[in-house]
């Protein structure tokens, strides 16, 4: 049994086969997920687990060169957009349209159950060296 970190064994696995320049998407339970990326659902119940709870898991296990949110989040969902912001400062902002259609290229997208609008955000990885 693993002694820390991410449990769920189907995301363990996924993350550990990303690599350098793949893009991954946490996403709310409301998102469209179109076919072609690889999809983990831990959505439970609304709001559980949560969008940030899920963040925070994966950015401990991550390295992330890059990050990009629908701008709507900003007006949408102030409280989520600084959170993001937090612990991603030099996020880009892109419409929500063209978002969704940055999920579809995506090699993983990781489904929450956040419950608030535009509560997703895309990770481009990186190299810890």
């Amino acid at each position: 049994m693993k002694r820390s970190g991410i449990l769920h064994a189907e995301l363990s696995g996924a993350l550990a086969r990303l690599g350098h320049t793949d893009e991954l998407v946490v996403a709310d339970c409301g998102l469209p997920i179109p076919p072609g990326p690889a999809v983990v659902d831990l959505a439970f119940t609304f709001g559980v687990p949560s969008f940030l709870e899920v963040l925070d898991g994966l950015l401990a296990e991550l390295v992330v060169e890059r990050a990009l949110v629908a701008s709507e989040v900003d007006d949408a969902n102030p409280l989520c957009a600084a959170a993001i912001l937090q612990r991603l400062p030099d996020v880009q902002r892109v419409p929500h349209a063209e978002f969704k259609r940055r999920t579809a290229a995506a090699r993983l997208v990781v489904r929450t159950g956040e419950a608030t609008p535009f509560a997703n955000v895309l990770l481009r990885c990186g190299v810890p060296f």
